[in-house]
């Protein structure tokens, strides 16, 4: 069997490498240019690539949106997705004894190094990627340093490691595997499914066919496993997209014909499929890495420009760009939860023993009996 061959951004020694190194420890992996370049080498040249599409303080990765586009255009599929903790290392000139107040570094370092770039009043010299920053500063670039992915630059004659601890607490970013339709795992090997779903935006409320969508979609279950789970919401121009993990969405079962004739949602059947839930991993991590996002029942991490709602005991980690728009959504599926669990619906007796203890104030106030432990960073 030939070696598997991941592309990404930057190649094996960008952020994007590093994580796919540690996930895929024995595969190929391939330098395809910058994050944008991903979409046009996966249209002319196919195969399987890898790129980060959300991280704790920066949100949505802006260069990657047009995974959401491939998404709505049934081109791609989403072959894994995990989350992974990342690390900055500050790169120096050696006997470096002047600062210009400049650090060169990929533009997300802008918010997940915030409170480092901050403390020592430097501007962020934004490229395409570290690996390119670094590049730049070894020909000589007029800057007090670089913020790289762990290992570049260490060891390097005229350069030193000045700090491994630069990143922002509760850092982490998601990355997903892109494979094309003909290359995704077939259904014998799938457990959990990916479905997307393009709504009107999203605002302090949900209007009705919104409503009517999760309404439908929560009615048949007799089991908190048959929920599907939603994990991630996008913001667009004219609509929002949201990515669900778990039982596959069909349109006809969620959209009467009128709602498909309207056009207010539409839904992605094959989005992707991975092999286990990718909350439960990220569960994994945070109990290993950042267990203040578990130390409570309901917590709301608020990162530099992005949020994350958490619910550990029933498994729902929904990650936004806006407070204000995703809380609504999250109380909902709360309060829709607690209501399957009232009405008999099967569930661990963690899950009981949490409904147990919010029993009495969600009878009285519904979903707003939530209150989160804030978690900010």
């Amino acid at each position: 069997m030939s070696e598997q061959v991941i592309c990404c951004p930057g190649g094996e020694s960008s952020q994007t490498g590093g994580a796919v190194r540690k996930r895929y420890p024995n595969t190929q992996i391939k330098d395809c240019g910058k994050i944008p370049d991903v979409s046009k080498n996966f249209e002319i040249e196919g195969g399987q690539y890898v790129v980060p599409i959300w991280n704790s303080h920066q949100g949505e990765i802006g260069a990657a949106n047009f995974v959401w586009n491939l998404i709505e255009e049934a081109r791609v599929r989403l072959s894994d997705i995990w989350a992974q903790r990342i690390e900055f290392w500050l790169v120096q000139r050696s006997g470096n004894s002047s600062s210009t107040g400049k650090i060169g570094s990929v533009l997300v370092a802008q918010t997940q190094c915030s409170k480092f770039l901050k403390k020592r009043h430097a501007e962020l010299i934004q490229r395409d990627l570290t690996t390119t920053a670094h590049a730049e500063f070894r020909k000589g670039a007029e800057w007090d340093g670089v913020l790289v992915a762990p290992g570049q630059g260490e060891n390097e004659v005229g350069f030193e490691v000045a700090d491994k601890h630069t990143a922002n607490a509760n850092n982490f970013t998601t990355f997903v595997k892109l494979s094309s339709v003909h290359e995704a795992a077939h259904e014998k090997d799938v457990s959990v499914w990916l479905s997307g779903v393009a709504m009107r935006p999203l605002n302090n409320y949900l209007g009705e066919p919104e409503q009517t969508f999760f309404e439908q979609m929560f009615s048949p279950a007799n089991d908190l496993n048959d929920i599907p789970r939603l994990i991630f919401v996008f913001k667009r121009t004219a609509k929002v997209g949201l990515l669900f993990e778990g039982a596959r969405l069909y349109t006809g079962d969620l959209l009467n014909a009128e709602q498909i004739e309207n056009g207010d949602i539409s839904i992605y059947e094959e989005a992707g499929a991975t092999a286990g839930y990718y909350t439960e991993e990220l569960r994994s991590l945070f109990a290993h890495e950042f267990p203040v996002l578990l130390n409570d029942d309901f917590v709301l991490h608020r990162g530099v420009t992005t949020c994350l709602f958490a619910c550990p005991l029933l498994g729902i980690f929904t990650h936004g760009y806006d407070v204000e728009t995703v809380e609504p959504v999250f109380r909902f599926y709360i309060s829709k939860l607690f209501e399957l669990i009232d009405n008999g619906a099967r569930c661990t007796p963690e899950q009981s023993a949490l409904f147990d203890r919010h029993k009495d104030s969600w009878q009285t106030s519904g979903s707003e009996f939530i209150r989160f432990k804030i978690v900010d960073d």
